[in-house]
């Protein structure tokens, strides 16, 4: 079972951890693509990096975007998945509700799998 990590337990994740200062005008964007075409899935991840933002899973990132900057990577996003299977989604999300999420991790490895095993016995 996995295990509730507080905010302030957390490893470079979460707003804090983006290394990032918002400006006027921008906001947190998340981008997630689930696209079949290992090129062009990688060529996705060099947009988002090349738009400032990070990455938080294998096919997701975030960051702080103006609304031209955002308008500007679906273009981007859109032209590089012409012809491919896959889809993109583009979120921005205010930073009052980003404050409020809750991530839970789980580990499998041996370190923690003693204990997390002896939870369902």
């Amino acid at each position: 079972m996995g295990r509730i990590v507080k905010q302030q337990d957390m490893v470079k994740t979460g707003i804090d951890a983006l290394d990032l200062v918002g400006r006027p005008g921008e906001v947190i964007v998340y981008v997630f693509y689930d696209i079949e075409d290992d090129r062009v899935r990688n060529r996705a991840a060099r947009i988002c990096k090349d738009f400032g933002l990070e990455r938080t899973q294998f096919s997701g990132f975030i960051g702080y975007l103006s609304r031209n900057r955002r308008e500007e990577l679906a273009i981007r996003l859109r032209d590089n998945l012409e012809g491919s299977n896959g889809k993109v989604l583009i979120q921005p999300v205010c930073e009052k509700d980003f404050r409020q999420y809750k991530e839970y991790i789980e580990y499998g490895d041996e370190r923690e799998g003693a204990e997390a095993g002896s939870e369902g016995k």
